[in-house]
């Protein structure tokens, strides 16, 4: 059955009117709204339509009535990426030397972008970098962290050469008295072991000990010089350093400062790399050997002491010259010299026949 238009209308109409009144009982549309409300309608509308300020950005309260508008934060320039190059070929002891004119804080954060990235290898090259490159005006804070960064990351990686092939001999030689060499002898065993580890195996290094003769009335201990030379006969060598220690139980630290001090010169004379030349009191040089001194120092180190002496200069030789030799000065003599000679002589023309001359007439008068 179909319902009637008449009836439709009026019950539309009435559902509408009974939805909007009991939505809007409450309400008053009449009295005006008080100025809390507005203001905080109106810094609702602002945050919402304000494209410059930031979701969570403070808002300043409102005066009269009205938010006063918040100036955006300037923005903060962003540093550069620093650039950690290909991480997947194998770094040379020489790495990130180029990178030291930028300064010891750009070493900083590459290292630590470096280890951020797994790439402890190469950060540890990185922080190696700032020790032996930190001359002649370190940075305390820089050159702190860097040899907190290789005390901790030099026990976990493996050594830089693994065959002893390879290795560059050095050989650590010691003269003393008869009666200090024997207590001599393994504290310089232990700095031989000391230095092949703090190299990573880069170096291998033997003892040698001269004993002098025994003196009848020692006045006290036996003085104790030390240097370093390569393995050849003719190889080059460290300056000699020598000490005179009264206590036997200051001998050990004393050889290891001292072997430090070798270390250290040699590197200042012979090449462009220095470790830090001062030896802070207190520390342990075992401790300073294994730091201080960077494996790329230890190379340079070995192969400067095993260089190849130059030949001798082979005698010089005469030249043979095709010139005449000068004409020697007319000692007293004021005649100037002759001028020399040719060697050949041209022959003299032959001289021209003249005609025999004519003999006189004779006399036609008669003699008496």
């Amino acid at each position: 059955m179909r319902v009637p238009l008449y009836i439709v209308l009026p019950l539309v109409a009435a559902v509408v009117a009974l939805i909007w009144w009991q939505g809007t009982l409450g309400y008053d549309f009449v009295s005006p709204p008080p100025e809390q409300k507005l203001a905080q309608a109106r810094a609702e509308a602002a945050r919402d339509f304000s494209g410059n300020a930031p979701a969570d950005a403070p808002r300043r309260p409102a005066v009269n009535g009205q938010a006063e508008p918040v100036e955006p934060a300037p923005d903060t320039p962003q540093e550069p990426e620093i650039d950690l190059g290909n991480l997947e070929t194998s770094p040379g002891l020489q790495s990130y030397a180029v990178e030291t004119p930028k300064g010891s804080d750009h070493l900083v954060k590459l290292a630590t972008a470096l280890e951020a990235k797994g790439a402890f290898q190469r950060a540890l090259l990185a922080w190696e970098r700032v020790i032996d490159h930190a001359q002649p005006q370190p940075d305390p804070d820089s050159i702190a962290q860097a040899l907190a960064s290789v005390k901790r990351l030099r026990p976990t990686l493996p050594a830089w050469n693994i065959d002893p092939e390879d290795s560059i001999p050095i050989v650590i030689h010691a003269g003393t008295g008869q009666a200090t060499a024997t207590a001599l002898k393994p504290i310089l065993d232990d700095v031989a072991r000391e230095i092949a580890v703090a190299s990573k195996g880069i170096l291998t290094v033997t003892v040698d000990i001269a004993v002098g003769k025994k003196m009848p009335n020692p006045t006290g201990p036996a003085p104790v010089a030390l240097w370093i030379s390569g393995a050849a006969k003719d190889a080059p060598a460290t300056e000699a350093l020598s000490f005179t220690v009264e206590n036997p139980a200051h001998l050990r630290s004393q050889v290891f400062a001292t072997v430090y001090g070798l270390v250290g010169g040699q590197l200042k004379r012979k090449t462009a790399y220095a470790p830090l030349s001062e030896l802070p009191s207190g520390e342990d040089p075992v401790e300073s050997l294994n730091c201080r001194i960077t494996r790329l120092c230890w190379r340079e180190l070995g192969a400067g002491l095993n260089l190849a002496p130059p030949p001798p200069p082979a005698p010089a030789t005469p030249e043979r010259r095709n010139e005449e030799p000068a004409p020697r000065p007319n000692r007293g003599n004021s005649t100037p010299n002759k001028p020399a000679k040719p060697a050949t002589t041209p022959a003299k023309p032959a001289p021209r026949a003249t005609p025999a001359p004519n003999p006189a007439p004779r006399s036609t008068r008669p003699t008496r």
